[in-house]
């Protein structure tokens, strides 16, 4: 009993300190707010890299088209990077009909490079513009993006992280609700830290840096075989070089909406994937993700052992209320920041499962293959393949 009872002790005393390391964080949606921003309009290269993406591509090239942005200024480089469907079809017909359209053509993989890298990096070197602008052939962007994310590139900014919230359709499909809420608390992460001056995260659906950056640190680095993180590994690249400034765009007109999984089969390869990089980051990232995974196995623990020790519930349900008070104000904080509090309100429920999660996924994402863009990976990391070959 007296064990237990310790127990508990260190759990409420760690939950005191997870709070106040929230409340730090939520200085960074104040210090975002001071971001300066610029009315020039700089060369921008939008580049989407698509594999058998024939359902997605037509909206998605309707809406590049549509930005609102001086077409002497802009260009859209699509990559067909080794599709099997309509997809080639599609991106050519889109160079045909409007100049500001250029594609290249992928047709096998590279020991050298991942693929979803290497299609990236093939289109950054073919690039005219200055800035480089990325997002998924999924993405869906309102026509004032381009200009919105241009704006946050002052002189002295290098790389702009911008949020992806899902579309959720319809509105009232809980799940889907349930899981937006859940990318909105890691883009919440990702803005109070970059607010702060260490971003840890980002998503590749809508980020943006300058050409140069990418060429100086020499792209993907030593990440360039991992089969994920041309998104968050990257970002990790620029910020150790601790030299280059990075921004977090919040407002609406920068959003670019995706889809959530459909099938439950993608989303747990999806969730697994993002585990999966948990051990490549820096130590000192990697020993705060373990401490928060040991932080919820405590917590799951302490659900069982009130189940067998009644007398312990009154302690473990404001150890539990504390954690709520908490989290609740820094996802309202960061959804007030990021103008989306549409899911706020299935809160209660995601703090109920979420430690659940963390354990389930945490522990997957270490051991579980996973699948991407159709293709099946060990771990974060390739194997080697076939030659490779680049047409444009």
């Amino acid at each position: 009993m007296v064990t237990t009872l310790l127990f508990y002790y260190a759990l409420f005393a760690i939950t005191m300190i997870y709070g106040a390391v929230l409340v730090y964080l939520s200085r960074g949606f104040i210090l975002l707010k001071k971001q300066t921003k610029t009315e020039d309009l700089p060369r921008i290269s939008v580049v989407v890299c698509a594999h058998n993406e024939e359902k997605n591509l037509p909206d998605g090239i309707r809406l590049l088209a549509a930005q609102d942005y001086p077409d002497e200024r802009i260009e859209f480089i699509l990559v067909n990077d080794r599709s099997t469907d309509r997809t080639g079809e599609l991106i050519a017909r889109a160079a045909q009909h409007d100049r500001r359209f250029r594609y290249l053509t992928i047709t096998d993989r590279s020991p050298e490079m991942a693929p979803k890298k290497r299609a990236i990096d093939a289109a950054i070197r073919m690039a005219k513009g200055d800035i480089i602008l990325l997002t998924d052939a999924d993405g869906r962007p309102g026509k004032n993006w381009a200009r919105t994310m241009a704006s946050y590139f002052t002189p002295d900014t290098h790389m702009v992280i911008g949020y992806a919230p899902y579309q959720v359709k319809p509105a009232n499909h809980h799940i889907k609700r349930l899981l937006a809420l859940e990318y909105l608390s890691h883009a919440c992460v990702a803005a109070a830290t970059t607010g702060l001056g260490f971003p840890v995260t980002c998503v590749g659906t809508n980020m943006a840096y300058r050409k140069s950056l990418y060429l100086e640190i020499g792209g993907f680095g030593e990440y360039k075989n991992f089969i994920s993180g041309d998104d968050d590994l990257f970002l990790t690249r620029v910020r150790e070089a601790k030299k280059y400034r990075i921004k977090y765009a919040t407002d609406a007109d920068s959003h670019v909406y995706n889809n959530p999984p459909q099938l439950w089969s993608k989303f747990l390869h999806q969730r697994v994937r993002y585990a999966s990089k948990g051990l490549s980051y820096p130590l000192k990232v990697t020993a705060v993700l373990l401490v928060y995974y040991l932080y919820n196995l405590g917590l799951a623990a302490g659900a069982a052992l009130s189940g067998f020790f009644p007398v312990f519930w009154p302690m473990f349900l404001f150890i539990l209320g504390s954690k709520a008070l908490a989290e609740f104000h820094f996802m309202r904080r960061g959804a007030e920041t990021l103008h989306d509090t549409r899911h706020l309100i299935y809160f209660p429920i995601a703090f109920v499962l979420h430690p659940f999660y963390v354990i389930l996924f945490g522990f997957l994402g270490q051991f579980k293959r996973f699948k991407w863009a159709e293709q099946t990976a060990e771990s974060a990391v390739q194997k080697p393949v076939p030659e490779q070959a680049v047409q444009r």
